[in-house]
């Protein structure tokens, strides 16, 4: 496993590697982001012979430099999560399009880990959640979706993973959700209309409750479904690829769909569009083999789950070191969420107002 890039040596990748064959001779490392739990660079590689399997670049993926927010993701397991997604988890998900994985440790002690995936550049751009996603994008992602929640639909596999289906540990999170109600408002809430202020006050302190009434159907969620974590084809019709998985879990099937609506769509655009893409997710939902779950059902899930973004922007946004767009990003996402929770009257069906 690596710490900074200065580890990222040709020997490093040719261990971590070895598998294709060749050893590598050179390395050239470019910063490409990684989001505030992590960096992720771009390595490109120099072989000292050329086979089928060996990619010219990878993404090398590692714990933030920010000791705050490294204790915050190593105290949620983030990194842990994900690093078993791809070891565990992702040989039952056939059909959901993720990277390749070259190579996935961890340290369980520290919480340490390292990712090196496929380097999807030249094929896909990236998502950006500061750009309204288009209606084709939304389909390309909910067909992705409607891939991983049917290969999981009430699945004995993924109930029997420990890491996975610890409910306990997502009661760990939300109950310690209300202590952040108080610092979010001071450094957010300049950016929210008393409506949504109220929102925010009324359901914070209510998080145990909120997450302890979780029913079925259980699949895997994804928990951090917007366009920042996504990239697409740059075919005429998108195809989506999925990543960052640090905040995977089983849960209620429609946590994802919303979050992912609200982030992804203006209030306007997604007031008039939400039922028909859920919909369309739906049909592929049942295409898929889901069976007893109508569309009814999952508008209700959809409606419930409009509160998860209210809660996680909350509770942990707080905590996550300032930035421009990282602040920028958790002002327009929450306006967004909030409108969204007030619209569905997801509150009310929770019991919570």
């Amino acid at each position: 496993m690596v710490s900074s890039s200065d580890q990222l040596t040709p020997e490093w990748f040719t261990r971590a590697l070895g598998a294709l064959g060749p050893t590598v001779t050179d390395v050239r490392l470019e910063h490409v982001g990684g989001g505030a739990m992590c960096q992720m660079l771009r390595a490109t590689l120099t072989w000292d012979a050329t086979t089928e399997g060996s990619p010219e670049s990878v993404i090398v993926k590692f714990p933030t430099s920010d000791a705050g927010t490294r204790a915050l993701a190593q105290a949620m397991r983030m990194y842990e999560l994900e690093v078993r997604f791809y070891r565990e988890l992702l040989p039952h998900l056939a059909d959901v399009n993720t990277p390749t994985c070259y190579f996935a440790e961890l340290d369980e002690a520290t919480g340490a880990f390292t990712l090196v995936l496929a380097d999807l550049s030249g094929r896909t751009r990236p998502g950006d959640v500061l750009t309204e996603s288009t209606g084709d994008e939304c389909t390309a992602v909910l067909t992705e979706l409607a891939h991983l929640q049917s290969a999981s639909w009430n699945s004995p596999i993924t109930a029997a993973m420990p890491w996975l289906a610890d409910h306990q540990r997502t009661v760990q999170v939300f109950d310690s959700m209300p202590a952040g109600l108080e610092p979010w408002l001071t450094r957010f809430g300049h950016a929210l209309e008393p409506p949504q202020v109220v929102l925010f006050e009324t359901v914070i302190p209510q998080a145990g409750k909120w997450i302890r009434a979780w029913g079925g159907p259980s699949v895997v969620q994804h928990g951090d479904l917007r366009t920042d974590n996504i990239l697409f084809s740059r075919d005429p019709v998108p195809r989506a690829t999925l990543l960052d998985f640090q905040t995977v879990r089983l849960g209620p099937p429609g946590m994802d769909p919303a979050y992912f609506l609200g982030s992804s769509l203006s209030t306007e655009t997604r007031r008039c569009a939400e039922r028909a893409l859920l919909a369309e997710f739906h049909d592929r939902l049942t295409a898929t083999g889901v069976s007893g779950y109508d569309f009814n059902d999952c508008f209700r899930a959809y409606r419930e789950g409009a509160l998860y973004a209210v809660y996680l922007f909350c509770g942990l946004s707080s905590q996550v070191a300032p930035s421009e767009r990282i602040d920028r990003v958790i002002a327009d996402q929450t306006r967004r969420y909030a409108d969204m929770a007030l619209d569905l009257e997801a509150a009310q069906l929770a019991g919570l107002r």
